[in-house]
C-alpha cells in the first residue's frame, strides 16, 4: 500500500516594508529558498509603505532581479493595517495567502512547518515563544494580548505575531477596515465569528538590527485602541462584523 504524498500548495506571499532597506532583501530572500521548494507556483509582493528610508529602491532592485517579486509603493506612509489590507488585495493569485514583516525579525522558514496544517485548518497562526524586547514593550504586549483575549473571547496566546498563513477563502470573506495595528486581531476575530478553524504554532523571533519600529509610537497605540474598540462596540451591539457575503459559516468548518 503506497501512502500518497500530499500536492505542493500555490501560496501568494507579502510582506509589508518601513524602514527596512537593510532588513528587506534577507526576507526576500528566505522566502524564494522557501517558497521554490515547499509551494507548486508562488508569488511574492512587496508592500513598500512609503518609508523615509531607501527601502523603495530596495525593493524594486530585487523585483528587477526576480521575476517572481513585485512591490507596489504607497505614495506616504499609510500605516500597518492598511499596508496589510493592500497585500491581502493583490498578493491574490493563489489559494494560499500568507505574509511576514519585512523587518526580518521572524525566520520565514518557520512556514515549512505551517504548510502542512493547512490540510486541518483555515488559518493557521504564529506565537513568538521568547519575544526579544525591551521590559516596557514586553509589559504592552502583554496586556494588549489578555484585553483581546477579554474582550473576544479568543484563546490566542500572540494575536500579533506577524508571520500566518490563510486559505484566500477566508481573508475574501472578511472586510478588513483597521489602519492600525489591530488588523491582526480583527482579522482572526472575523475569522472565528464566520466559523474557521484556526491552529497555532510557536516559532523564534529575533531582535530588529536594522531600522525603526513603529508599532508602539503613541498614535499607533491609540489607533490601536480605537480600533479595538470600535470592532468591541460593534459585536456588542449587534451590529455584525464587516464581512463579504454571507455570515453562513463555511463548509470546512461544519
Amino acid at each position: 500500500m503506497t501512502t500518497e504524498v500530499p500536492r505542493k500548495p500555490n501560496i501568494s506571499f507579502f510582506c509589508p516594508a518601513y524602514y527596512d532597506e537593510k532588513n528587506i532583501e534577507t526576507v526576500i530572500n528566505k522566502a524564494l529558498r522557501v517558497l521554490s521548494e515547499h509551494a507548486n507556483d508562488y508569488e511574492i509582493l512587496i508592500v513598500e509603505d512609503g518609508s523615509p528610508d531607501n527601502t523603495a529602491q530596495v525593493a524594486d532592485d530585487l523585483a528587477a532581479r526576480h521575476e517572481k517579486v513585485r512591490v507596489i509603493h504607497h505614495p506616504k506612509n499609510k500605516g500597518y493595517g492598511a499596508a496589510l489590507q493592500t497585500g491581502f488585495q493583490n498578493a491574490n493569485m493563489y489559494e494560499y495567502v500568507c505574509f511576514t514583516d519585512g523587518d526580518n525579525q521572524f525566520d520565514f522558514n518557520e512556514i515549512v512547518k505551517m504548510i502542512p496544517l493547512m490540510q486541518h485548518y483555515d488559518v493557521v497562526i504564529s506565537y513568538r515563544l521568547t519575544k526579544p524586547y525591551g521590559i516596557i514593550r514586553k509589559f504592552i504586549s502583554k496586556v494588549y494580548n489578555l484585553m483581546v483575549r477579554f474582550l473576544f473571547n479568543m484563546p490566542f496566546r500572540d494575536v500579533n505575531s506577524s508571520l500566518k498563513i490563510f486559505k484566500r477563502e477566508v481573508i475574501d470573506a472578511i472586510e478588513i477596515e483597521s489602519t492600525s495595528p489591530f488588523v491582526d486581531p480583527e482579522i482572526l476575530v472575523k475569522a472565528q465569528r464566520l466559523g474557521y478553524r484556526i491552529n497555532e504554532v510557536g516559532i523564534l523571533s529575533y531582535p530588529r538590527l536594522y531600522g525603526r519600529a513603529s508599532s508602539v509610537k503613541p498614535k499607533n497605540i491609540v489607533a490601536t485602541i480605537r480600533d479595538m474598540f470600535r470592532l468591541w462596540w460593534r459585536l456588542k451591539t449587534g451590529s455584525g462584523i464587516g464581512h463579504k457575503g454571507s455570515q453562513t459559516p463555511p463548509s470546512s468548518a461544519v
